[in-house]
């Protein structure tokens, strides 16, 4: 019996171990002599002996590699299973304490798909997973990108037609599918590897993805707009039930009310069951000053996100009551992480948010941190960072304020206690920052990003600012003027 034990695990091996390479892990796993006798036995049956196999130091690898292959090819005929993979563990305590470190992570190499947005790609994976035994393990895929999929004029930037109903159609077969990552690093076109992909993944039916990683290469948010149809938030609210974590990627020239908030529809019907939502967002215009809508907010009517228990935000444009609808509908959330995100009137949105968060109290709330200074057109103060890690209502916060250009003035506050004492935003922004916020040393280096981000945008006038001639007379006289800004602002005393 216990032959028989070690017949099965050397099956197992050797079906997933590469030829010569494969006896050098046995010496390692089991003992020669049980080895030796075990193979020899196995491959008696076979017709054909394999003491070469076994010999100490595997001096002759090229006819152990040999007969490896037969041996191989034996153990393939056997028809194993790769749900036979991880029961090795089961076996005894040994084979446990043998196996489990070498052997099981192995089975995460089922897990995970690739694929490209062409037909012929999507009809390999097709057949590839159609009737395979694999299929219950394959849970994570990932969209890549492939600029071929285009038609034959780039400039259409049209995907061929037959890509999202092949793409369905596997999704159709991956009954086991929870995660889908969208691999865009760059170009502009992210919307075109985003779309496809949601489509795909509504036209399949399938209801089990938990995971949705967007592209890192930023989709526009006016993208949106077309997405946000009445027909479309149904779909995926009925499609994406059970979607527990969304990490996306925007990108805004200007600001507009109207993208924002078909944007935050689509977040919104997606999210009925969402627990961890990211939104990182990029401004490609510096003086982008966002406004929104009549109605104070970038979010649609009855915003919520019930099961919320984590949100991390980033130069997103937002209002206090956006944020109070983001978090006021879970009794669950546990993380907050926002940063350089713009207020219409940081300093009183940010007290009103904060006075909100200790009146809702949010018990399960472990990790908070706030960057909150983002409008830099506004240089008569800086607001300053918090983080808290633990029970915000009793452990201290750790209050980050610049000071010059590099330097920071750092304080530990108890922020519990002091929007419980002060009432009034200038007295609470004084005393948590020991009354530096106002100061000349805590806006300098906000007032000199705000001269380098105007320089950029005059100097684009005469192209890229990495590859213009420094000694053309206008370029020269831009140059001039604006280091002449940062001159003063360098010469300052501090207060």
């Amino acid at each position: 019996m216990h032959h028989e034990k070690l017949v099965y695990i050397l099956r197992l091996v050797l079906k997933y171990l590469i030829l010569s390479s494969t006896a050098v892990y046995l010496i390692k796993l089991i003992s020669l002599s049980t080895a030796r006798g075990v193979i020899t036995k196995y491959s008696q049956g076979a017709g054909f002996k394999l003491p070469c196999v076994v010999r100490p130091a595997f001096q002759n690898s090229l006819r152990g590699a040999r007969k490896l292959v037969e041996l191989i090819d034996m153990i393939f005929a056997e028809g194993l299973q790769v749900s036979d993979f991880g029961k090795v563990r089961l076996l005894s305590k040994d084979h446990n304490a043998r196996f489990g470190g070498h052997f099981w992570d192995r089975t995460q190499v089922f897990k995970t798909i690739r694929v490209k947005l062409l037909p012929g790609n999507i009809n390999k994976l097709i057949a590839a997973i159609e009737g395979s035994e694999v299929l219950p393990y394959l849970q994570h895929a990932t969209i890549s990108a492939g600029q071929v999929w285009y038609s034959r004029s780039r400039r259409d930037e049209k995907l061929d037609p037959e890509v999202v109903p092949l793409l369905a159609k596997a999704f159709s077969i991956l009954t086991s599918l929870k995660t889908i990552d969208v691999e865009v690093n760059n170009g502009t076109n992210a919307i075109g590897f985003w779309k496809p992909t949601i489509d795909a993944i509504i036209a399949a039916g399938t209801k089990n993805i938990e995971t949705i990683n967007g592209p890192i290469a930023a989709i526009q948010m006016s993208k949106f707009k077309p997405l946000a149809t009445a027909k479309l938030l149904r779909d995926y609210k009925t499609t994406f039930c059970n979607l527990k974590t969304l990490k996306i990627q925007t990108s805004v020239q200007i600001e507009n009310p109207t993208a924002t908030t078909h944007f935050w529809s689509i977040i919104a019907a997606m999210g009925t069951k969402l627990e961890d939502l990211t939104v990182k967002n990029s401004r490609v215009c510096f003086k982008d000053d966002p406004t929104p809508s009549k109605s104070s907010s970038y979010q649609c009517e009855g915003f919520s996100l019930p099961e919320l228990k984590r949100l991390k935000l980033v130069d997103v444009a937002i209002t206090s009551g956006d944020l109070k609808a983001l978090l006021g509908n879970s009794d669950g959330i546990e993380s907050i992480s926002i940063a350089e995100c713009r207020m219409p009137n940081e300093k009183d949105d940010w007290f009103e948010v904060l006075r909100y968060l200790r009146s809702e109290r949010f018990p399960q709330l472990n990790s908070l941190y706030l960057a909150m200074s983002a409008c830099y057109d506004e240089v008569s103060y800086e607001l300053p960072k918090f983080s808290v890690e633990g029970d915000w209502m009793t452990e201290d916060c750790s209050v980050t304020l610049p000071s010059g250009k590099r330097a920071n003035y750092v304080w530990k506050k108890n922020l519990w206690s002091e929007l419980g004492k002060h009432k009034t935003v200038d007295k609470f922004w004084n005393s948590v920052t020991d009354k530096k916020w106002k100061s000349k040393q805590a806006t300098r280096w906000k007032r000199r990003r705000l001269i380098n981000d105007g320089w950029k945008l005059e100097m684009r006038r005469f192209g890229d600012p990495d590859y213009i001639d420094d000694d053309d007379p206008w370029v020269r006289e831009v140059n001039d003027r604006y280091q002449g800004k940062l001159d003063l602002i360098d010469a300052e005393v501090d207060d």
